[in-house]
């Protein structure tokens, strides 16, 4: 078993306009105060449409919908559409009859992939995606992840790099609960290899107090890999830190984006092919080996004090994730 130190993580911040870079998830959504009613949400493109099933003053299920496409990528202003005499499950077709925008305007606006806020008839409410199996923050990373790191600002000729983050087994620890895996050896396998896990393991843990997910990635022999992330049931959005071993934290953030591939089950259960290799089979890389980091990295001098402080509080939590990687014995 490995050692930790209670910690705490804060957010990193790219920039103002990056910070609110977030795609609100389709699905069901409710208001935990308010169980029995709820929301379907589906968002095509940049047209959402929303079915909102709740009661009226005496109790009776009513129905409402409303469609129209989003302002930006997170206000949604539309009218509420009321339908009634609609066909019984075993009756022939009947046409029901709906009024449209008869229960005045709805407006919803998503602050982040899986939070909100909902108007109409007058009561603002507090609304959240449905997590109807995937568990806790910790939890709810087991399975496959591919990501997007936006290298652009360095100007190399590969801007663009992807990582894979596959989740299997989670921990406790000092009271924290942390979620562990490692940079598999390709997309297909779906496990950790001893290789993997020898090279490329890592861990990831959520602090609730700024609502964070911190990932580090042991990268290669002469980097980490830290993800700070805002994290959504089946996507993530964020910035990463890549650093020497050698020297720490360079304060140097990129943008990166997440999508969930491969379920727990899958992790769990190990449908697919699989092919093991010996660990002298292959060369120990990372993103880190695409390009020099200290030489053509630009770093972002816009911080405020507050975002500094921020920053540190984040390292200190990369540092314990960094010593849970160097004690590891999983592939042992």
């Amino acid at each position: 078993m490995r050692f930790f130190h209670k910690i705490l993580m804060a957010a990193a911040v790219f920039l103002s306009t990056q910070a609110q870079a977030f795609t609100p998830e389709s699905g069901f959504w409710w208001n935990p105060d308010e169980s029995g009613s709820g929301y379907a949400i589906e968002i095509q493109d940049n047209f959402l449409f929303v079915a909102l099933y709740v009661y009226d003053e005496l109790g009776n299920p009513i129905w409402y919908t409303a469609a129209a496409t989003l302002e930006g990528n997170s206000l949604f202003d539309g009218e509420l559409d009321f339908s009634f005499n609609g066909t019984c499950i075993d009756c022939s077709f009947t046409q029901p009859i709906t009024i449209i925008g008869e229960r005045g305007p709805i407006t919803i606006n998503f602050l982040t992939e899986t939070t909100a806020t909902i108007q109409f008839q007058g009561v603002v409410k507090n609304i959240e995606r449905f997590n109807f199996l995937l568990g806790d923050e910790a939890e709810r990373m087991l399975g496959e992840w591919q990501t997007v790191i936006d290298f652009s600002s360095t100007g190399i000729n590969f801007p663009f790099n992807g990582d894979i983050l596959l989740f299997n087994i989670t921990s406790f620890s000092g009271g924290d609960k942390f979620a562990e895996g490692c940079r598999p050896d390709n997309s297909v396998d779906g496990f950790c290899s001893n290789f993997a896990l020898t090279n490329h393991e890592m861990a990831a843990v959520y602090d609730f107090q700024t609502n964070q997910l911190l990932i580090v990635v042991d990268d290669s022999l002469d980097s980490w890999l830290a993800y700070y992330l805002d994290l959504g049931l089946d996507q993530f959005d964020g910035v990463a830190e890549l650093y020497p071993k050698n020297t720490g934290h360079n304060n140097i953030f990129y943008p990166v984006r997440g999508f969930r591939t491969a379920s727990r089950s899958f992790i769990e259960t190990g449908v697919g092919p699989s092919k093991k290799m010996k660990s002298d089979d292959k060369k120990v890389v990372g993103i880190g080996s695409r390009f020099d980091v200290e030489l053509s990295a630009k770093a972002i001098t816009s911080f405020s004090k507050e975002e500094q402080s921020k920053i540190l509080r984040q390292q200190t939590i990369v540092q314990t994730l960094i010593y849970k990687l160097e004690n590891s014995n999983r592939s042992k």
